[in-house]
């Protein structure tokens, strides 16, 4: 089920309105002094502090940050910019075309949603524009009497845990997605009061919300942990896989998202391997090893999933093209993607800690977005995150010219008449964009563009370093950019000297995404703020989209026709059922993706419930003043009660053998204390084993600082070595499960009934763990007083 969580909105005045008292203020703030305008902020906060609402200061408030963002950075906000703002301190998403200034937006509900002290964070779409966003409205903040800082740095430079606190005690942070997702989670893994540095969420404004909340809402951030022994299966199955031809020996589904073996390929496994039965219990590891060699090889493309660069295999992200650093797949599929591109295998590791996006900004008090293609998913948004879609008008009309597509057989007579359309733009000094599906397809692009001696640069995941300059120099005169979906998002493409008569930057598109919302990103690169400009997509049947998610008539056709093909005398396919192939596609294609997330979602819940439990469950301890003896009789008492709940026909020996394990290595046992068949009086001598045991850790660390560290200890490292357990185990069972589909079986509710299983397991383990931990651990007195902690 969908989380279920209110946010409060907005006491109801119209943006109009709202905007009409924000203009009535001009003039007022307009005559005011430096001085007076920076002392405003002190008024609001102490405003606050009487009983007002950010709401009651909102008109207020704008009209002091458009008059200081006109003194400051020397723009003054549009009346639409204005309109953005309110929808944004509403908690919704405000869809703002490219190039409207959604940054210069963004300074008004961030300054009015900081007053509180509570915190406002704003979610860029990489470290760069974080930096630089920060850096130039920062400006307005500083000047306003606001901290701003940064939590992540373009170069990756490592930040302390006190700088980590200073971040994130400013009243407004620049961060990104990824970066706030890990750090939560780090902080999440700490031990000591003085190890966290996160406060509780209170106000996030996301940019390029869509990117964030939809496209990589499935897309767990996993914190992996302690390394697992190295399978010497990956470059084995990775040689068999070598062997096989589809069809005969394995199948992919219509989509190209499955595949496995079919009986002929099952019984070249058991030959190549030399095993009876491939799916008996022992082969089991076998088994997952030679699916992920399969999956390696057929359903993850170099320069479309990954590129290998500098002898790595670097994950990229599927809708904008960017490498994902420090990214990797779980469950042994990175390690099979290695073995296929013969590069080193990076350890296989445990998953220590997980948050999907939805969860994680769904924590905050209120979220709030801009992008320039949110309509098309409004009830998504509205489902999911409770928030609605405003479309806010441009402050001038779009001139862009959005061309109809041209529509080919194949994919060489698209790509010879595209070129056709480059050569010919490019020859009147029109500069271009060049947007492509992926990074395989960039290169050929670059390649045929060096050959016809057509100087351009490449924006794609090998050079991202140059991202913002790249895109700088995209709207002069004579430029040619060839990028891929990523195109420098965030960042405007500003027209050179002279571009405006040569009809503005042209947007030449060699594939349709499989989301409208990223074509539309794409055209919106044209056309900024009214400029001129054109977009164009050309199409073929060969492509992803089309031939792989496109029906099957398409493929037929495809076959029957493509013996024909001429790239040198490229055919335009215009009859409808091939104009309209591309929406029907797309449409069908946001569907699954929309269900996807929905199942992602769904797959979390159970996940995000333990996760909230055991982390709340840890600050609690974490932060706990007073003694936590009654917490040890407490656990220890439990932990009995689980032993006896298990066990029937409980004999002396293993209640003596239980003590030994768990109490005390020098136990001696005395039959008359055991009432073999009343579980509650052997529970109270085995209690008063802990009691001896707590008076003995109480003479030893006669410091009470000593003791309760020790006692927390006990209970915090069963908690962490149960949880990251749990969270493998979970990774593990989300991949397992997805296969009971097939045997009739809702895969939800496969997941979350072992899921709550083994949440009650964990608990258990929790328990015992904690008890043997505080009762065998051997404590050491040090020369200067310290007391070091040896665990059992």
């Amino acid at each position: 089920m969908v989380r279920n969580f209110s946010r409060i909105k907005h006491k109801h005045r119209s943006p109009q309105h709202l905007l009409k008292q924000i203009n009535a203020l001009q003039d007022h703030m307009a005559s005011l002094s430096d001085d007076t305008l920076q002392a405003q902020t002190a008024v609001f906060k102490k405003r606050l502090s009487q009983g007002k609402s950010l709401d009651d200061l909102l008109p207020e408030a704008y009209a002091l940050v458009r008059e200081a963002d006109r003194r400051v950075l020397f723009m003054k906000p549009f009346d639409v910019q204005v309109l953005g703002a309110i929808v944004l301190h509403e908690g919704n998403i405000a869809e703002m075309k490219t190039g409207e200034g959604k940054t210069l937006t963004a300074t008004m509900p961030m300054y009015l949603n900081a007053l509180d002290g509570k915190g406002a964070i704003l979610v860029t779409a990489n470290a760069y524009l974080a930096e630089r966003d920060a850096e130039d409205m920062g400006r307005v903040y500083h000047w306003l009497g606001l901290s701003v800082a940064v939590s992540v740095s373009s170069d990756e430079q490592q930040l302390t845990v006190d700088e980590k606190k200073n971040i994130y005690a400013s009243d407004i942070v620049y961060t990104t997605n990824y970066a706030l997702g890990f750090d939560y989670l780090i902080d999440n893994l700490s031990t000591f009061p003085s190890d966290k540095y996160m406060r509780p969420f209170n106000y996030v404004l996301i940019d390029e919300v869509d990117s964030v909340l939809l496209d990589s809402a499935q897309t767990p951030l996993i914190i992996s942990g302690a390394p697992k022994v190295q399978s010497n299966l990956f470059a084995v199955s990775d040689n068999f896989i070598r062997t096989l031809k589809k069809g005969p020996d394995f199948k992919l589904d219509d989509e190209e998202k499955n595949v496995w073996l079919t009986q002929d390929g099952i019984d070249l496994a058991e030959r190549f391997f030399d095993v009876d039965n491939l799916f008996s219990v022992p082969h089991q590891d076998l088994f997952r090893h030679i699916e992920l060699a399969l999956k390696a090889h057929e359903l993850l493309k170099i320069n479309r999933d990954y590129v290998v660069e500098g002898g790595e295999v670097q994950l990229l992200d599927a809708i904008d093209g960017r490498v994902m650093p420090d990214t990797k797949l779980q469950s042994g599929q990175h390690q099979a993607i290695e073995a296929k591109e013969h590069v080193e295998l990076t350890p296989e590791t445990r998953a220590m800690a997980s948050i999907t996006y939805q969860n994680l900004f769904r924590m905050f008090k209120k979220i709030s977005g801009m992008t320039g293609t949110a309509k098309i998913s409004q009830e998504e948004f509205l489902e999911t995150y409770n928030m609605k879609v405003i479309s806010i008008v441009t402050n001038k009309p779009t001139i862009r010219q959005d061309l109809p597509d041209r529509l080919y057989l194949s994919l060489p007579e698209k790509i010879a008449d595209s070129m056709k359309r480059v050569e010919a733009l490019h020859k009147k000094g029109q500069p271009i964009l060049l947007g492509t599906g992926s990074v395989g397809m960039s290169e050929i692009y670059s390649n045929i563009l060096l050959d016809k001696g057509i100087a351009h640069n490449v924006l794609n995941a090998y050079n991202i370093p140059k991202e913002a300059q790249i895109v700088a120099e995209a709207g002069q005169a004579g430029a040619v950019t060839v990028a891929t979906a990523m195109a420098g998002r965030g960042t405007d493409i500003k027209l050179g000297p002279g571009v405006r008569q040569l009809g503005g930057l042209a947007v030449i598109a060699t594939e349709h995404m499989k989301s409208k919302r990223v074509d539309d990103q794409l055209r919106g690169r044209a056309g900024r703020q009214g400029d001129p400009g054109c977009s164009q997509f050309f199409v073929s049947l060969e492509d992803d989209l089309l031939i792989k998610q496109g029906p099957e008539w398409v493929r037929h056709y495809f076959r029957k026709k493509s013996k024909k093909v001429r790239p040198d005398r490229p055919k335009i396919l215009s009859r409808h059922k091939f104009r309209s192939l591309v929406d029907k596609t797309q449409c069908y294609e946001d569907e699954q993706a929309h269900r996807t997330r929905i199942q992602a979602l769904e797959f979390d819940e159970n996940l995000r419930i333990q996760r909230d439990l055991v982390y709340d469950t840890r600050n609690k301890i974490i932060f706990f003043q007073g003694p936590l003896e009654p917490e040890i009789l407490l656990i220890a008492e439990m932990a009995f009660e689980d032993f006896f709940s298990h066990k029937e026909n409980l004999q002396e020996t293993k209640i003596v053998r239980f003590i030994l394990d768990n109490l005390d290595y020098n136990f001696v046992g005395h039959p008359q204390a055991f009432r073999l068949h009343d579980a509650k009086a052997t529970i109270v001598v085995l209690l008063s084993l802990v009691k001896k045991r707590l008076i003995e850790r109480k003479k030893f660390l006669a410091d009470f600082q000593q003791l309760a560290h020790f006692e927390r200890m006990s209970i915090l490292k069963a908690i962490d070595t149960a949880w990251v357990e749990q969270v493998d185990n979970l990774q593990q069972l989300k991949i397992a499960v997805v296969n009971r589909q097939y045997s009739q079986k809702d895969p939800i509710f496969e997941y979350q009934r072992e899921a709550a299983l083994s949440y009650e397991k964990m608990r258990s383990v929790i328990r015992l763990s904690a008890l043997r931990n505080f009762m065998l651990s051997d404590l050491v007195k040090e020369k200067d007083g310290t007391v070091s902690i040896y665990f059992a």
